[in-house]
């Protein structure tokens, strides 16, 4: 008697989805240097060799992450305005971003395991995305308008920058509430100082200690940690290799002071916001400018501190983001205090909104010198705190 024929297996027509999907969520959480082909392969159920149908290696990888994503906002944003029923494009972006938060983290702190001209499309296709934004931002100033735009899209970005859960019924019109206000909310006259005056660089610290780490927080902020050595800063600050080791035992070292430094910088911004306010209103207004104060003096450091925690040794680390935590809960402890009726889990998302938007804004180059930046985006960032859903 013959045996029955072994069922056929049959490969998923998703499969490919799953995988970009398992990846991401791994880059997202461990680091893209954390994560391996066989650990993305096991998350989907297969075997390597299957993984290596679909992608060549971590690089492509990477790239396909990014690349779907993106594709699905740009057919969201060329779709004809009055598609959307129910809603309107910042609703749709605010839900592409909810279903999958992993890319605008990936983007800023992996996108440098990418090839050059790999980061130079993904930059145009983001502006291209950006020019859509604006022109349908009721604006008349074309560079106004390119700063709402860039604004809204960091605003429903920001989930990608913390793990903060919210029932998807507030925190989708939410995020949409607080891009619609930046889109509309009245700003400054396009004058005063900028967000990135001029900064020759032409003097440096006497003690080598501080060259060093001075040299090391501008690299780890444009590079990327990973692709830095202690020689490379070492370099940068006129030492010889081994003349660092005096100073800092590891790279891990050196990471940690850097990171110390930019976190205690902020907690000091707060206390000087509190020391001199009238009031919780007048406190979130002046936290909102110095801390835009900060980052627009500081864009290496807060590049930093926004994505190259990661790479700390786990006690560092753990220590570090407890520090982050703690400082973001005095946000919001401040916002609630100045609006009363807003629940705390909603200040929060509305919280970190705000600081995406001055992290993202005042390190866009050509955003960073339109005069009058700093008080804009600092505008900007207080119509996001004061946003409703």
């Amino acid at each position: 008697m013959t045996s029955p024929a072994a069922p056929v297996r049959r490969r998923p027509r998703d499969r490919r989805r799953q995988i970009l999907a398992a990846a991401a969520a791994r880059f997202w959480s461990l680091g893209y240097h954390q994560v391996g082909m066989a650990d993305v392969a096991t998350a989907v159920g297969i075997a390597p060799s299957a993984l290596y149908r679909h992608v060549r290696g971590k690089e492509e990888l990477l790239l396909a992450i990014l690349d779907e994503h993106l594709a699905r906002i740009e057919r969201l944003v060329e779709e004809p305005a009055d598609s959307h029923p129910g809603g309107d494009l910042v609703d749709g972006l605010a839900a592409l971003t909810l279903e999958r938060r992993e890319f605008g983290l990936l983007w800023e702190r992996e996108s440098g395991h990418l090839p050059a001209e790999a980061r130079r499309a993904i930059r145009h296709r983001l502006r291209a995305v950006a020019g859509v934004v604006a022109a349908r931002c009721a604006e008349p100033d074309p560079a106004t308008a390119d700063l709402r735009a860039w604004a809204a899209l960091a605003v429903v970005d920001s989930p990608s920058h913390h793990r903060y859960q919210l029932d998807d019924a507030r925190f989708r019109p939410l995020l949409a509430g607080a891009a619609r206000a930046v889109l509309a909310e009245p700003l400054p006259p396009a004058s005063g100082p900028s967000a990135d005056p001029a900064r020759p660089g032409v003097l440096a610290p006497a003690s080598r200690r501080e060259a060093l780490l001075a040299a090391a927080t501008r690299l780890f902020g444009e590079r990327g940690y990973p692709a830095v050595g202690l020689g490379d800063i070492g370099a940068a600050a006129g030492i010889a290799g081994p003349s660092v080791y005096r100073h800092f035992a590891t790279k891990p070292d050196l990471l940690l002071r850097t990171l110390h430094r930019g976190n205690e910088a902020l907690w000091l911004g707060l206390h000087h916001a509190l020391g001199r306010a009238r009031d919780a209103p007048d406190a979130v207004a002046r936290l909102a400018a110095d801390y835009t104060a900060f980052v627009a003096d500081n864009p290496e450091i807060v590049s930093v501190l926004v994505s190259q925690v990661i790479h700390l040794p786990a006690p560092s680390r753990d220590e570090l983001r407890r520090s982050q935590r703690d400082y973001v809960a005095e946000w919001v402890a401040l916002l609630a205090a100045a609006r009363p009726g807003l629940p705390a889990p909603e200040a929060r998302v509305l919280v970190h909104a705000a600081l995406a938007l001055i992290n993202g804004l005042t390190r866009v180059p050509h955003l960073a010198v339109q005069p009058g930046a700093r008080a804009r985006i600092a505008a900007l960032a207080e119509a996001v705190l004061a946003a409703e859903g």
